[in-house]
Parts: C-alpha cells; sequence; structure tokens
C-alpha cells in the first residue's frame, strides 16, 4: 500500500477545502462595514440594531451584524417600497423643447440681489430746489 487511506472519500475531501464551499465572504461584519454595505450613517445601523431589523451579537467588546440579516433588512425594504413605486415616464419629446423654449425666454434671476431701494420724498424734493 504505497498511499495511506485518511478514512475521507475524494468528494469528503473537496467539500472540506475553503474554495469548494464557495466564497470566503465573511458571515458577520462590524457596524462600520454593516453601515458602509447599507449606504447609511453608523448611528442609523445601531438604531436598526436595537430595534431588531438587523441580527447583532457582542463578539467580546465589540458587536457584530449577521451579513444574512443585511440581506433580509435590504429585501424587507424592497418589497415595502416597491408596493407604492410608479416609474417616472419621460413626456414627449415635443413637450420637452416647448418648456425648453419657455425657460430660455425668461430672463435669468440673479441670486443675492435686491431690488433697488426707493429713496425717500424728502430727498427727492431736496434735490428738485
Amino acid at each position: 500500500m504505497s498511499q495511506m487511506s485518511t478514512g475521507f472519500s475524494r468528494q469528503e475531501k473537496q467539500i472540506a477545502t475553503p474554495s469548494a464551499r464557495g466564497s470566503d465572504a465573511p458571515l458577520v461584519v462590524k457596524p462600520l462595514e454593516a453601515a458602509r454595505r447599507l449606504g447609511i450613517g453608523i448611528s442609523t445601523t445601531y438604531k436598526l440594531m436595537k430595534t431588531g431589523e438587523l441580527d447583532a451579537f457582542r463578539c467580546g467588546r465589540t458587536r457584530r451584524i449577521t451579513v444574512a440579516s443585511i440581506h433580509a433588512y435590504i429585501a424587507r425594504r424592497i418589497a415595502a417600497d416597491s408596493a407604492g413605486w410608479t416609474p417616472i415616464t419621460q413626456p414627449p419629446p415635443q413637450a420637452l423643447r416647448r418648456r425648453r423654449r419657455q425657460q430660455a425666454s425668461k430672463p435669468a434671476k440673479l441670486k443675492g440681489t435686491a431690488p433697488p431701494k426707493r429713496r425717500a420724498q424728502h430727498e427727492l424734493s431736496a434735490e428738485a430746489e
């Protein structure tokens, strides 16, 4: 017997290796990483943890959020928002051209400029004399 048997079949060995299990994506992340992935602020992330929207646990002195709960939160938000979502339809090109012409004909307003002040009546009478 030149080869020693380890007791595992070839298929069992492939499953046990990290590359065969799929990606090496983490199961949990820090709150800052969760906030980055969700595109929200860290304080909002902590509020979601406090309300139970995100599953979190303590690991020593730090908190960890499960990636599965992040995906579940996103799915819940999409389901809740999709019912009220109506896509914006583009107006026909002719209506766009009409709007652009109307905007071009209007004089541009300057921000921060006040209308000229009116002079008092007694100043006008002093100049006339």
